[in-house]
């Protein structure tokens, strides 16, 4: 049971993100935040299939699903004070903000990854 949690332990950013993000923002909110949990997903899958469960150069201990989940987690809370600010914004300027950030997670996870 501790394991099906622990896969879908982001889930509960999609509510936090729904509840969070002003009415205008909030499909292209919930939209990042599932193509990011897709992202995350699949490189954390990669990483396993290829057979480097805690990253290619081994140097931290944990596994890549988890550190995957905390970088994410850290991009994810920038994002909500972001768009919680962002009130007034227009929808190209936040949906280039969701991209922009969407960017910044996958470079970052993947370099933690490596690790």
């Amino acid at each position: 049971m501790f394991d099906f949690l622990y896969l879908w332990a982001d889930i509960i950013w999609l509510p936090t993100a729904f509840i969070i993000v002003h009415k205008a923002h909030r499909w292209l909110a919930l939209g990042f935040i599932i193509c990011s949990m897709i992202l995350v997903r699949l490189q954390a899958e990669i990483m396993i299939f290829i057979g480097y469960d805690n990253g290619i150069m081994g140097f931290l201990s944990s596994n890549v699903h988890s550190r995957a989940l905390v970088v994410s987690g850290v991009f994810y809370i920038l994002f909500f004070i972001m768009a919680h600010y962002s009130k007034e914004t227009k929808g190209v300027i936040f949906m280039a903000a969701c991209l922009t950030i969407f960017f910044a997670i996958f470079v970052t996870t993947s370099i933690v990854m490596l690790l």
